[in-house]
């Protein structure tokens, strides 16, 4: 335990603003968790991903930022031991990636849903998206049992720091190549959804378009895939920018304060409005999607669709 910490006027107000992001994160996406797990309707391909990304935010949130870096800011680096920290940031760096994985697995959804709809429920069932979920995470824990084997003999030992309000890796250059190009890496990986995503939205624009439709109809279905679209690229874009802080401009200030900012509390609000931006978005929820869109679609217009064009030409539903 540090004295120094413990007076510290900066090391509270850090630990008072993770605190309050992380009981709002978890929140967010623990409303998220109980909606599929209450609602049958709730129950598709997209929403199961969601879930899914909602529960690795909550376990980042309360085990990551409120279980360890919350204490660690108010009562010093030697509360844990070096090995805990490695073992906490170890594991909750690699769910963030299987996040990344997520977001890639929605955009393959989406698009398959538009460009291949007679073979969507194919690849795409709730039992097969289960499969590809459970996949990711295996993978996930595979590459932390991989990681923590390979740093902890070479003392490798990546650490929060009380002092700089964010954590670090290892000076060692032998122990910082595990983080090398990973910036370069997140960039295309999500230039890659981004284009994925694009391709989606010509799709649904297009078909609208080409539809014989009344003109008010196609203008709220047209409004609420916009929406869609919108909420898939906010995801992917709260990641590269918590990218982009954390390794280019965290180091534009040597202060405390940008530290902890560029370093933990971004990081931290990406999981936070994560879960907030899926309830925004989630068509059971629509007394907040319409808080924010007033003139959001109705939830029944894609039973509408598959009443009014013929099914041979229409998408699968993006589930």
């Amino acid at each position: 335990m540090s004295s120094q910490t413990l007076f510290d006027p900066l090391n509270w107000a850090a630990s008072l603003l993770m605190t309050m992001n992380g009981i709002f994160g978890i929140v967010c996406n623990g409303i998220i968790v109980h909606s599929f797990a209450t609602s049958p309707l709730e129950r598709t391909s997209f929403n199961l991903i969601c879930a899914y990304r909602a529960v690795l935010n909550c376990v980042i949130l309360s085990w990551g930022f409120i279980g360890t870096f919350v204490p660690l800011t108010i009562f010093g680096d030697t509360l844990f031991p070096p090995v805990y920290h490695l073992i906490v940031i170890t594991c909750v760096n690699s769910l963030y990636v299987g996040l990344q994985y997520c977001g890639f697995l929605v955009a393959i959804n989406r698009f398959c849903a538009m460009y291949f709809p007679i073979m969507y429920s194919t690849l795409f069932s709730l039992k097969l998206t289960i499969v590809f979920t459970f996949a990711i995470f295996c993978y996930r824990i595979s590459r932390i049992v991989v990681e923590l084997l390979q740093s902890i003999p070479k003392k490798c030992f990546s650490v929060y720091s009380s002092v700089d309000l964010n954590w670090s890796p290892y000076l060692n250059p032998e122990c910082r190549e595990k983080y090398a190009n990973v910036v370069d890496a997140t960039a295309i990986l999500l230039v890659v959804l981004i284009l994925l995503n694009i391709a989606t939205f010509v799709k649904i624009y297009l078909f609208y378009k080409s539809t014989e439709l009344g003109s008010r109809d196609i203008k709220e279905k047209m409004k609420r895939n916009k929406i869609m679209f919108t909420q898939t690229i906010l995801q992917d874009l709260t990641y590269l920018i918590d990218m982009l802080f954390t390794f280019r401009l965290s180091g534009l200030f040597t202060s405390r304060v940008w530290t902890f900012i560029s370093g933990s509390f971004i990081w931290e609000s990406v999981h936070s409005f994560d879960g907030l931006i899926m309830i925004m978005f989630n068509e059971r929820l629509t007394f907040l999607k319409r808080s924010f869109f007033s003139s959001t679609a109705n939830p029944s217009f894609a039973i509408q669709m598959t009443k009014t064009v013929p099914s041979r030409s229409y998408p699968a539903p993006i589930d």
